[in-house]
């Protein structure tokens, strides 16, 4: 999940970056990209005459430039007479909304101030008009008479031409993020910002293409430079978030993702994406808090508690793993913490059964079944699961989680019913007949057990084998560990009934059978009277055969097979000694 989430930012982040580009396309002129130029502004009693004339001039160094053409005086004034304003009453705010209007990407605004010496000081801006971004020009002195104007005209071009250049790296960069060349990427944003450290479009850029190449760190620099420059900048604050979030730095990533939430606080889809972006990243309690805030707002919207009772119902499993974690007791019973997120899991559910009944999920109420298995609330279980499957009655998933509801509660012949009824609408279920068989073995009711697996193992190998090692582990665990190896006979005397089992299995099979009968046969034969040498001979002599059919299994238990059997025949030859000195 969490790959289909990355590539989804990466496809999002190209259309955001790649959609001024296209946009610019409109903005051309013969090829060359429109500038909208007004008079430069004199401040306090400054000359205009100045400003008029600079202005005139720098449009004509634009004559001869391959990438941008300057709108004429007259095309300016023509422009401005739409909109019932005068050309000399354009300052660098109005120019740029004009610009906007009428699809002119990039604006150069002036302004100067009389200095003592009465020479002038030039202070310049070039605006990408559709980004909102500037590049400064370092203030400058020109004369206000001769050709003072020529030559601020000038410098403001050349200062136009490193701009010229930040753009083309920054377009460079972006062609190569496209093309996901990160290396080459990063260097054309680097070389752009390092003439123009203000561009916001292209730090934004700089940071997804270290994103891409797992620099998380650097990432986020670049990420909060762009949120201190402009703390609205949505797809920044949403991608520091979700960088917080996967390097675990929970309490950064819900700010970021509260600011950007703030910016669209009645946004319910938003609010869900950005929750589901957080229990990806493993912090379901932090999506909680985020649902939460919209379940206050409209405390009946289904979808936000479908939603919360997955995140809450992925907390308690979280929750309870982490306490699981260096503490071996811990498994057995639900922390009160993850007893709570269980708890307002099966609430939300319950919101969402209500509304929808049998257009709820499946998976939703498997959730709710399991939550109330976990607390141990197991009559709540068996009720939710009568509901349930009302409204999903051909539900394998359902039935199963019922049945084991039923089997935790000692109602052991409802809950197989109950996995007949799995069997029936899902014949190929991989584990129904195998939970029915361990829960008889588990009742000591072994030859219904065999009778159950036998069938589920008939016409799959695979199944025999997990049916073997399944009667295998009861038989070894609560007979020869336990010391009662009738019961250990019994096991896998049970065992080896079952079909299309392995040569490596009945080996295993054989050998404890064989060593359990040996085992029993030393304690039995213990009196050493004609009455248990009779009882226990035929033992040992079975012990003796099925030695001769364990293959090499011993070797894998760090056991001798001949020394094992020359004990057993040791045992025979005195137990008919027994015998024949009794007759």
């Amino acid at each position: 999940m969490v790959g289909r989430l990355r590539n989804a930012l990466v496809l999002a982040a190209a259309a955001l970056l790649l959609g001024p580009v296209a946009e610019l396309a409109a903005q051309q002129d013969g090829g060359r990209f429109r500038v909208l130029i007004p008079y430069f502004s004199p401040n306090e009693d400054a000359d205009d005459g100045f400003g008029k004339d600079a202005m005139k001039e720098l449009v004509k160094l634009f004559e001869n430039m391959p990438t941008h053409i300057a709108l004429e005086e007259g095309e300016v004034k023509d422009e401005v007479d739409r909109f019932d304003i005068k050309i000399e009453d354009l300052g660098c705010i109005e120019a740029r909304q004009l610009a906007a209007q009428i699809n002119v990407p990039v604006a150069i605004c002036a302004q100067y101030t009389e200095t003592a010496d009465r020479q002038l000081m030039v202070d310049a801006t070039v605006w990408d008009v559709s980004a909102s971004e500037s590049f400064e020009i370092d203030p400058f002195p020109a004369e206000e008479s001769g050709d003072g104007e020529k030559a601020a005209a000038q410098q403001i071009f050349e200062a136009f031409e490193r701009y010229s250049t930040t753009v083309r790296s920054a377009a460079i960069c972006n062609d190569y993020f496209a093309s996901q060349q990160w290396e080459n990427a990063l260097r054309n944003c680097n070389e752009s910002l390092d003439l123009n450290p203000n561009a916001l479009s292209t730090r934004y850029l700089k940071a997804r293409i270290l994103y891409e190449m797992e620099d998380y760190t650097a990432a986020l620099g670049e990420l909060e430079a762009v949120i201190d420059a402009n703390p609205f900048h949505e797809g920044a604050l949403q991608l520091a978030g979700y960088i917080s979030a996967v390097t675990e730095q929970d309490d950064k990533a819900r700010d970021y993702y509260s600011r950007y939430l703030d910016i669209n606080p009645g946004n319910a889809a938003i609010r869900m994406r950005i929750a589901y972006e957080l229990a990806e990243a493993g912090d379901p309690v932090g999506a909680m808090e985020f649902i939460q805030v919209g379940l206050d707002v409209d405390a009946e919207n289904v979808d936000l508690h479908e939603q919360y009772g997955g995140f809450a119902f992925r907390a308690a499993i979280q929750v309870q793993e982490e306490a699981s974690v260096g503490n071996q007791n811990a498994g057995e019973s639900v922390t009160p913490e993850a007893a709570a997120y269980y708890r307002e899991a099966i609430a939300s559910y319950e919101k969402v059964f209500e509304a929808k009944g049998a257009e709820t999920p499946v998976g939703h109420l498997a959730n709710v079944i399991s939550a109330y298995i976990q607390l141990e609330e197991l009559d709540q279980a068996i009720d939710m699961g009568e509901r349930v499957l009302d409204t999903h009655p051909e539900s394998d998933r359902l039935w199963v989680l019922y049945a084991d509801a039923l089997q935790r509660s000692d109602r052991l012949d409802d809950a197989i019913a109950a996995l007949d009824r799995v069997m029936e609408i899902n014949p190929d279920h991989p584990s129904a007949a195998l939970r029915q068989g361990n829960w008889l073995i588990q009742a000591g009711r072994l030859e219904e057990a065999v009778e159950v697996l036998s069938a589920a193992a008939q016409n799959d190998p695979q199944r025999g084998e997990q049916a073997a090692r399944m009667i295998f582990a009861e038989s070894y665990q609560n007979g020869y560990q336990q010391d009662n190896f009738q019961y250990t006979i019994d096991g896998m005397t049970a065992a080896k009934q079952l079909p299309n089992l392995s040569e490596e299995m009945t080996h295993q099979l054989n050998f404890w059978h064989a060593f359990s009968l040996y085992r029993k046969g030393m304690v039995d034969q213990e009196p050493q009277t004609l009455e248990t040498a009779r009882a226990t001979l035929p033992a040992f002599q079975q012990a003796a055969q099925l030695l001769q059919q364990v293959g090499d299994y011993p070797s894998s238990v760090n056991l001798n097979l001949a020394e094992l059997t020359e004990a057993v025949s040791t045992y025979i030859e005195i137990q008919e000694a027994i015998i024949r000195r009794g007759r």
